[in-house]
Parts: structure tokens; sequence; C-alpha cells
């Protein structure tokens, strides 16, 4: 199923439109779904297709070889043979395309691992072939630093040559009604807060069986596919397995800042700063610090969550679980949810949610145009959701409760807030879970 990246695909038809040669980078989390755009893409274009793997580079020279004589005469193909992809790539440029051929490496972060000068190679093949070619040149990549290393940055190879770039991200929670429209509005915040919007485990959501009946058979079921997705999705971009899985463990079980998780670890805190630059460049883990403070990169507020609530719900429930689930006792870890997915990770994606709608529909929740939108906390207190401009400022406590008494939380709210306005006008509102039942948020 392919649902929704409109914006993505158009963008992507513009720059095949063009009377010249185009580049794209597409980069993004693992399951996030960019090979699933571009084969949408290709669809009715001549194009080569390349999805590199760890294996033998000469086995997949080979397959590079035979793509590419498809587009040449038969007489030419019999001979074709190259002794590097730089080379196939170069000749592939001298191809006179009667219609513009996408040309696709796929999980290029592993054609560099093996060569690792291949991106300084394909710049000079750019610069002298490619650019003056009939060919739109796409590479794709899960591994960010890696994308950001080789093509993005301004010291990388590859800098300047492209003319557009994509950084797929996650749907919105509003795309979960199209992947799984039978479902009512609390079933849908109960998707969002466990399987998220990954479109791949999304597509795992059995809509004629009942939330917690998918969660046994497509989560907590050891012979499931997501019941792995945690192992499969990270063992390849990084080492210390162990290490990585008690960090995440760590952050899952409700430990943010870099103090707490290193002393659930039992280690310095010194200790984490590459596991944890590696996280956020991997697109698992973001770092947080207050939207309020005036200097983020200095801020001692800084905080870490796992971006992807499937991830976060995994390694809660799943990961630190392997003693019950791998013998059966799937009763107990059912138990453990029904004790505590609500305020643990409901309540969480409520926020989230909030702020998305904020965001993507600011004028139906507020007066003004938001600037930032974000958390905010200090020592003493926290705020949920605080947005503002040159002029406003909104503050937002979400609570995933019923019968809240929202005249107390308002009082409660203002208190917290009173040294926060900085001469804006200030706003305070209050969203539950009746309002976003009963579709009346911060109404």
């Amino acid at each position: 199923m392919f649902i929704n990246r409109t914006n993505e695909l158009k963008k992507l038809e513009d720059e095949y439109s063009q009377l010249f040669a185009t580049f794209s980078v597409i980069y993004g989390r693992r399951r996030v779904g960019k090979t699933a755009l571009i084969s949408k893409f290709i669809v009715n274009k001549p194009h080569i297709y390349l999805y590199i793997t760890q294996g033998d580079l000469k086995s997949q020279l080979e397959i590079f070889t035979k793509e590419i004589k498809k587009y040449v005469d038969e007489q030419v193909a019999r001979y074709l043979n190259f002794e590097s992809f730089e080379e196939a790539i170069e000749f592939l440029a001298t191809i006179k395309f009667k219609e513009k051929l996408v040309f696709v490496i796929d999980e290029y972060q592993y054609l560099v691992q093996q060569d690792r000068a291949f991106s300084s190679k394909l710049q000079r093949v750019w610069d002298l072939k490619l650019q003056n070619s009939n060919i739109y040149l796409i590479l794709c990549g899960s591994v960010l630093s890696m994308m950001q290393s080789e093509v993005l940055n301004y010291s990388a190879p590859l800098y300047g040559r492209r003319t557009s770039q994509f950084h797929i991200k996650p749907l919105l929670f509003k795309n979960i009604k199209e992947f799984i429209p039978k479902v009512d509005k609390l079933e849908q915040m109960y998707i969002f807060s466990s399987f998220g919007t990954i479109p791949k485990y999304l597509n795992e959501y059995d809509q004629t069986k009942p939330f917690i009946k998918n969660i046994e058979e497509k989560i907590l079921d050891k012979n499931s596919y997501l019941y792995s997705e945690g192992n499969f999705l990270l063992k390849d971009d990084i080492g210390d397995v162990a290490s990585y899985f008690n960090i995440l463990k760590a952050i899952a079980d409700g430990n943010r800042k870099v103090g707490s998780i290193a002393s659930a670890l039992g280690v310095h805190s010194s200790y984490l700063s590459k596991y944890m630059q590696k996280l956020v460049e991997l697109d698992i883990v973001v770092k947080e610090t207050p939207v309020l403070e005036k200097n983020p990169l200095k801020s001692k507020f800084g905080q870490y969550r796992i971006k992807d609530k499937f991830l976060n719900f995994w390694f809660f429930y799943v990961y630190k679980n392997y003693s019950y689930l791998e013998i059966g006792e799937v009763e107990t870890v059912l138990n453990e949810i029904e004790t505590n997915f609500n305020d643990r990770f409901v309540s969480f994606a409520f926020e989230d949610y909030v702020i998305e709608e904020i965001i993507e529909n600011p004028l139906n929740y507020l007066s003004f145009v938001p600037l930032k939108v974000g958390r905010w906390w200090n020592n003493k207190n926290e705020i949920d959701i605080v947005a503002y401009d040159e002029k406003n400022i909104a503050f937002i406590e979400c609570k995933w409760q019923n019968r809240v008494n929202k005249e107390s939380e308002l009082r409660k709210l203002i208190e917290k807030a009173k040294d926060l306005t900085d001469g804006k006008r200030a706003y305070y509102l209050i969203a539950t879970k009746e309002d976003y039942l009963n579709d009346n948020l911060l109404k």
C-alpha cells in the first residue's frame, strides 16, 4: 500500500522533467518508505535501480553491467565488461537515451563503506560526464551521518552537485486513518502510541481484530515480523549492539537526561557521548531542549527520547521481556500493558498529536501562527507545549484523562507560566482525552 508522499513524488517528477541532468539525494531512517517512494516514481520510466548490500561488490557490479546492457546495441553489449562502478557509470553517461534515464543507487552508504573514495570518484564522473547526460541520478541512504559527510555537508565530495534533496520522515498521525480506515479515534491514538507511523509497521495492523489482539499477534508473538524488528533495524548500523540496546531500553524506561541514563546503566556520563551521537545520526534518538531556550546548543536541560513510537514501545515491552515472550508467556506482558500503557505511552503520544495538529493547522487552535512549538521544562516545572511568535505565546497542558477539572488545571498552568510570557500576549489552554474524542480539541 502506497500512501501519502504526494509532495515528494511531485518534486521528483519536477526534477525528472528538467531538460538537463539532475541529481537528488534521498535519505531517512530505515523502514520509513524511501525505497517504496522510489519504486513508485520509476514506474513506466527507463531506469536502472541498484540496491547495494554489504556483500561482494564484484557480483553487484555484474548486476549493474547487465542492467546497462539493456540500453545498448546487442553487438556492443556482448563485449561490455567493467572493472569498477566508476568505469560503469562513466560508460552509462555516454549512452544517448531518447528519454531521461533514472539511475538509482539505493543504500549508498554500503558502496562508500567498501570503497571509501567512491564519492570523490563519482564527483569526477558527474563533473566530466554525468552532468552533460540525459540521466537523473538518485542516491538513497539510511545512515544520515554518512549521507551528510559524503553528499550534503559543505566539505562532502559531492557537495554542490545535487539539484534537490529529500529527508523522508515518518508519516503523520492523520495518515493512520488512510492505512487503517475502519478504526475509531480511540484506537487510532492507541495505534499511534504503539505501531507509530512507519508505513511498514502500519501495514501489519489487522483492522478486523481488536487493538490488544494486534499487539499480541503482531508484536508480542515471537514468530511475528515486528517481534524481531528492533534487532534487525539496528544491527547493520551499529557495532556494540548490547551497549546501544541498553541505552535505548533505559530511555524507553523514562530516563531522558544523560545523567539518569548513565545512572541506570551504572556508567559515567562521558561514556555515553559517542553512543548518543550515533543514535542521533541514525535518526533513532532525538535530543530535545526546552523550546524557550535562547541558546539550545548550550542548554543544560537537554533530554533524549526515542523518535519512533514503535521502537519506544518495543524496547519497553518486548526487549526487556524476552525471557517471558520466548517461552510463550505473553499474558504477563499483556497484563503490564494493561497496567501502564496509557500513562507511559498514550499520554506522551497525545502531546505529540497536539503538537502535530498545531503545526499543521495552527489557526484551527490559536489566533496566531507560531514560529516555534515544543515542550518546556526547567529544574522545577514543565509545560507540555509552548507555542509562540514575536507577539503571542500559548501554554498548553495535555491530559489523557476523563473528567478533567479544567479550571484547576488552568490555575496550575498559569502559575507555572507566570515568568515565561516575556511581554507577549499569553494564552492558556487545556487539551483532554474527552476533547480529542469529541473533536473539541483546544476549543
